[in-house]
């Protein structure tokens, strides 16, 4: 298994470009894929519910994964949310994940674990909640 702590890329260093058009979003990176996502709404506040919008694309002509994840943690705190979102896939290498509500302020983190062919990555975004 294969653990990435990301934050945003952009630019021509992406390998792929993940299918996902409209307002600017959020890129994470394995060597074996390019994942981009973003909250909607925008703004994600405490208390508030949204969803996001991901889309992944797999590098050098390797296979999208068959399995795909999401949750949130606050690792500080050493817990997650309440809910447990749902994701549905929205198209080839996209997805909508909904049911996401952080409950209290501070550091939460995002993970997505991607699998095929018995390997695992796992990718993960930082968010400071106010």
């Amino acid at each position: 298994m294969l653990l990435l702590l990301a934050g945003a890329t952009t630019g021509p260093a992406l390998a792929c470009t993940p299918p996902l058009a409209g307002r600017p979003a959020a890129t994470l990176q394995s060597e074996r894929y390019v994942l981009a996502f973003r909250p909607n709404p925008a703004a994600v506040a405490v208390d508030s519910r949204f969803a996001l919008e991901i889309a992944i694309c797999a590098r050098d002509g390797r296979t999208l994964p068959d399995y795909v994840m999401v949750d949130a943690h606050m690792p500080d705190h050493r817990h997650g949310m309440n809910y447990r979102p749902v994701l549905t896939a929205t198209g080839h290498g996209t997805y909508r994940a909904e049911g996401f509500l952080f409950h209290m302020p501070g550091k939460w983190e995002l993970t997505f674990e991607l699998r095929h062919g018995g390997q695992s990555d796992r990718l993960a975004h930082a968010l400071m909640i106010e």
